[in-house]
């Protein structure tokens, strides 16, 4: 999706949209496991940069439904890293000179929760462990691929 952020307001539009189409699912099945740690929601970031674009808010955001015995620990560690991507489109847009709307992009309450998060990230895991985890954070980037495939026009080769 990094291609859509480019210092084009139609281009970033989309890719702001997915982002809140995929995230509301996802930030609501967090909220209902009460999971101890807790991204910062985001999805009223993107909804500000949205408002800021004159775009509406996509209709009917999909559920995020994974494995009933998924841990939230992996669906956790795939938005708390998208941060660093996040980082790396901003510094790309910064370069253009753009003038878009960046609350989404430039969050610091997801890189500081990515650096308090890094210590359970960086212990000792096993694969049989962590298969529930694994299992939520494969769930996660399936969910953002469909709802981007789902969006998006993709053009025969």
């Amino acid at each position: 999706m990094g291609e859509l952020v480019v210092d084009d307001e139609a281009a970033y539009a989309e890719f702001l949209q997915i982002q809140w189409h995929a995230r509301v699912g996802v930030e609501n099945w967090l909220q209902e496991r009460q999971v101890e740690a807790m991204p910062p929601h985001q999805a009223d970031l993107i909804a500000r940069d949205l408002a800021a674009l004159r775009c509406a808010l996509p209709d009917n955001p999909p559920a995020f439904v994974p494995l009933a015995d998924a841990d939230p620990m992996g669906t956790v560690w795939v938005l708390a890293g998208s941060s660093l991507g996040n980082r790396a489109l901003l510094k790309r847009l910064k370069k253009t000179g753009t003038a878009l709307p960046t609350a989404f992009l430039s969050d610091p309450r997801m890189v500081q929760f990515w650096q308090d998060l890094r210590p359970a990230l960086e212990r000792p895991h096993s694969l049989p462990d962590d298969q529930a985890v694994l299992m939520a954070a494969q769930a996660t980037f399936a969910h953002f691929q469909q709802v981007a495939m789902n969006t998006r026009v993709i053009e025969p080769a």
